[in-house]
């Protein structure tokens, strides 16, 4: 069950509030210790394999493991929508961000692992808050805000070889598409947020990433982009395929 806190303007119209908690984890490196491995896909899974330790812990506080993994253990069937749980990885540092239902399980997990750890033999000096906001408003506001995109991959693989063939006009015209569907259906869908009247408008590609992301099999293409929106999106926050691994990340500007 999503929670978002109902609050109302002094017109009576809704006010959409998040919670959000981010947590950062700066590995320790010794001077034989090799980082080219490392990536959010590396720190899902050992994020996994520590939850699946912690699993009666967690499961005795009420926790939804099933948000760390994205599916259901027991079952195996994939959760539908907005992930609750994202896995960053960036400047050499990890990042581990929960909404709503998500934001309590990683405190809780942030808890119960609060002492320096390792993971796949990569030590940790434990969890450190980066963010702790339990009523965040994310929506539409007056004005208009600029935003950027930190390795968004608006396709699908099988939609990428027709937009290759477009032309620039067409290209452009395609992404600011899908960057609308992304925060208005998929965003505001799945976490229960309105973006009536929303506006986007993509401002500059700062960069095309030359080799693209692997991810079962199949080639993904990630952008660095800008746009103004009247939208008000939160940072960690993140847009497009493989959001859940820290693609498409948001960033005001």
């Amino acid at each position: 069950m999503i929670f978002v806190e109902k609050l109302y303007d002094l017109e009576g119209k809704q006010i959409e509030m998040i919670n959000i908690t981010t947590y950062s984890l700066q590995p320790y490196f010794s001077c034989n210790v090799n980082d080219v491995f490392l990536s959010s896909e590396w720190f899902r899974e050992s994020v996994n394999e520590k939850v699946r330790k912690n699993r009666i812990i967690l499961e005795s506080e009420s926790v939804d493991i099933s948000l760390f993994f994205n599916h259901n253990l027991d079952t195996g069937k994939n959760r539908i929508g907005y992930p609750l749980i994202i896995y960053h990885y960036f400047n050499h540092c990890f990042y581990l961000t929960g909404i709503n239902e998500g934001a309590n399980a990683v405190s809780l997990l942030a808890k119960n692992l609060n002492q320096p750890f390792s993971m796949d033999g990569i030590l940790f000096d434990g969890f450190k808050p980066e963010i702790n906001e339990t009523e965040v408003f994310i929506g539409i506001s007056p004005g208009t805000r600029k935003l950027a995109l930190i390795e968004w991959i608006p396709l699908h693989y099988r939609h990428y070889p027709a937009f290759r063939e477009m032309t620039l006009v067409e290209k452009a015209a395609e992404l600011n598409q899908k960057l609308f569907k992304h925060i208005s259906e998929e965003m505001g869908r799945f976490l229960g947020i309105s973006f009536e009247n929303l506006t986007v408008e993509l401002t500059d590609i700062t960069r095309v990433y030359p080799a693209p992301l692997l991810y079962k099999g199949h080639e993904y293409h990630a952008f660095d982009v800008e746009f103004i929106t009247n939208a008000v999106l939160p940072p960690y926050l993140t847009l497009g395929n493989n959001k859940s691994m820290g693609y498409g990340r948001i960033i005001p500007l």
